[in-house]
């Protein structure tokens, strides 16, 4: 099937791999052009499935992830012009070189699945094989996938299974079988049209399983308790404050009177608790300080606020530092805190840093962020219980939730200024 594609050889084949790699973008958010998961999968699985060696193999699998990750993960380059002058010099590496690491991914999975399916003889009937291939690859592609989202810090962006995200109901799946199985399940049902020619009953049952996926999803929201009221109502403010400006000394106090505004603005007799974003309070916050004070008198009887802040404990050089979210009362008490422990390398924390020469001026300061204790349910004053996440730690499946105590809703607070 498709002779076109596997049958192409160099510069030409490189291109097709790279424009299936960038199809695979387009599967996830905000386009969910979820049909696209065919030629997606499916084309680069013709490509190693049809080479005769590793090398090609290897290639067919990187020039897919180059394209990959360059369109969607252009988004590094943005994060680069916040400060223009100091490190827009990086963009081409940030773009180019590092995507180009990364790619490397998709190409030991597919060098993986040579060697293991491809490279040597595979016992079954000929009629079978296309069936073992499609599992073997599916399989190999979960296995990478994992391990890019745990190795080196782990960096699980872009997951092949949020492709489900484009309706609701197909999305309900994830409750019984995870971000990873729906990576697996995603892959598979690309790559099962590659061989319909041969073993459409193969393929029929793998797209008639997605269809039973669907009728449970429709009714797992059907018979969920969504819309229950639990008494709480929140009012999510967003001040557009530009990071340029967010750790201006001169405009600090001006920005905290701008979230105090919005909170206070109309509605706001109906509300329980206000939630601003990550470290929205650009400043250390302890408890009962004139500082918390200040914030909790702007709060009306009764409101208590969640935010994204910086926590402290100790003083001086013995000081820790947490990106954290607290609750704190209309009396300028902090109730209740999470911290964060998904740090971001380079920006949260420098690794390696104790062999770089102190002298060396660093771009994340000359302490890192401590880690928080892990996934929390946290039982805040009136709300159901909650697992809070801080940006960065919403892309790891695993951090989301404290699986010994579930809880009943997510808060994910960002900074996105930049």
């Amino acid at each position: 099937m498709f002779p076109a594609i596997y049958g192409l050889r160099g510069w030409q084949r490189n291109i097709v791999a790279f424009l299936l790699g960038v199809s695979a973008t387009f599967t996830l958010a905000p386009f969910y052009i979820f049909p696209l998961i065919i030629p997606a999968y499916a084309g680069l699985f013709l490509l190693v499935n049809n080479t005769s060696s590793r090398k090609r193999s290897f290639a067919d699998g990187w020039w897919w992830g180059w394209g990959f990750y360059i369109s969607g993960l252009y988004w590094f380059c943005i994060a680069l012009l916040t400060d223009a002058e100091k490190f827009a010099w990086a963009i081409p590496f940030a773009l180019f070189g590092l995507n180009a690491i990364i790619a490397l991914y998709p190409a030991i999975a597919c060098l993986i699945f040579f060697v293991l399916f491809r490279g040597r003889k595979t016992t079954g009937s000929n009629r079978l094989l296309p069936i073992i291939h499609c599992l073997g690859f599916s399989l190999v592609w979960l296995f990478v996938e994992y391990a890019r989202g745990h190795l080196f810090s782990g960096f699980p962006w872009n997951l092949a299974g949020y492709a489900f995200g484009f309706i609701d109901v197909s999305l309900q799946s994830a409750s019984i079988f995870g971000a990873y199985g729906l990576t697996l399940f995603a892959v598979l049902l690309g790559v099962s049209v590659a061989i319909i020619r041969t073993n459409r009953i193969f393929t029929g049952v793998v797209w008639g399983v997605f269809f039973l996926v669907l009728v449970y999803g429709y009714f797992r929201l059907e018979n969920s308790q969504e819309g229950k009221d639990s008494g709480s109502v929140l009012r999510l403010v967003q001040a557009d404050i530009k990071q340029h400006h967010k750790w201006n000394p001169d405009l600090q106090q001006q920005n905290l009177e701008e979230y105090i505004k919005l909170t206070q603005s109309v509605g706001i007799e109906k509300v329980t608790h206000v939630v601003w974003p990550e470290t929205a309070v650009p400043y250390a916050l302890r408890s009962d300080t004139p500082l918390t004070r200040y914030i909790g008198a702007a709060l009306p009887s009764g409101i208590s606020l969640v935010t994204g802040t910086l926590r402290m404990e100790g003083w001086k050089e013995t000081a820790e530092y947490y990106n954290s979210v607290v609750m704190i009362n209309n009396r300028g008490q902090i109730i209740g805190n999470y911290d964060k422990h998904a740090l971001v390398p380079f920006g949260e924390f420098l690794p390696f840093r104790f062999l770089i020469p102190k002298s060396l001026k660093l771009p994340v300061g000359d302490k890192d962020f401590s880690t928080g204790e892990g996934a929390q349910t946290v039982n805040w004053a009136g709300i159901p219980p909650v697992s809070p996440l801080i940006c960065y730690e919403g892309i790891f499946p695993e951090f989301a939730v404290n699986k010994s105590h579930r809880p009943d809703w997510l808060l994910n607070i960002t900074n996105d200024a930049w």
